[in-house]
């Protein structure tokens, strides 16, 4: 449908060479299948899990975008570690609720992007998710960014951590936003602080205030549109918020 043509046209538009075909293919894949799912649940009157969860337009524009970026991160430093590329495919496979035949599509498409990893163009993709995502959705991306980052036993390193950066502000992220990302990934005395976005100079009032803002703005429902599965990653920044908060509050007596 439209969707599947804006998609393509945005994406490939942003990719060269191979990866026109690839991520062609992933799009074509989800979205004929999700066809199928609504055609059949229309015919025969029944609506089960795998129906209700058929891949939509957004989880599309998401799917591909942390792919792609999540390979152009792990290559910031021009040197991109076996690990890293089995840990994103990990992370597909641990946190996705697709059936084998899509993930054997997602997984040719990690392969084929670290391939053409060096042709990727990061600001081009990330702008293109930009516009066709919401601000909950942009959070959620950087946030897997740095996980998947992660992942490697090295930790995020300088190079990968630069870009990141550079994509958060492509994304138009804010710079109190990403320091809330950021602080999940650092282990200093003063995480919990850095998780809530303020100093540990700020007032108990400033602290509540902070809390307030990034509850509603990190809250699981504000991704519901991209399905269970990324409601469940968003959950565990939900619940970081939580316990830096309870940590602060507890060390403050407040």
């Amino acid at each position: 449908m439209a969707f599947k043509g804006k998609l393509i046209g945005a994406l490939l538009g942003s990719l060269a060479g191979p990866m026109g075909t690839i991520l062609g293919g992933l799009v074509g894949h989800l979205y004929d299948r999700a066809t199928e799912e609504r055609y059949a649940a229309g015919r025969i009157g029944q609506r089960s899990r795998g129906i209700e969860d058929s891949i939509s337009a957004a989880q599309l524009d998401f799917l591909t975008s942390l792919i792609g970026l999540s390979i152009a991160v792990a290559n910031a430093d021009r040197h991109v570690r076996v690990s890293q590329i089995d840990a994103l495919k990990a992370f597909f496979r641990q946190n996705f609720p697709y059936s084998q035949d899509d993930h054997r599509v997602i997984q040719a498409v990690i392969d084929e992007t670290f391939v053409n990893r060096d042709r990727l163009d990061v600001d081009a993709l990330a702008s293109y998710y930009r516009l066709t995502s919401s601000p909950a959705g942009r959070l959620l991306l950087l946030r897997l960014l740095f996980k998947i980052a992660e992942a490697d036993k090295r930790g995020v390193s300088e190079a990968e951590e630069h870009l990141i950066r550079r994509i958060a502000t492509s994304l138009r992220i804010d710079a109190a936003s990403f320091r809330s990302v950021e602080a999940e990934f650092k282990q200093d005395d003063n995480r919990a602080y850095g998780i809530l976005g303020v100093s540990p100079n700020a007032s108990n009032e400033q602290i509540r205030s902070a809390y307030r803002k990034l509850a509603a703005q990190y809250h699981p429902d504000t991704v519901a549109n991209l399905g269970a599965e990324f409601t469940e990653v968003a959950e565990e920044k939900f619940k970081l918020i939580n316990e830096a908060y309870g940590e602060i509050r507890a060390q403050r007596g407040f």
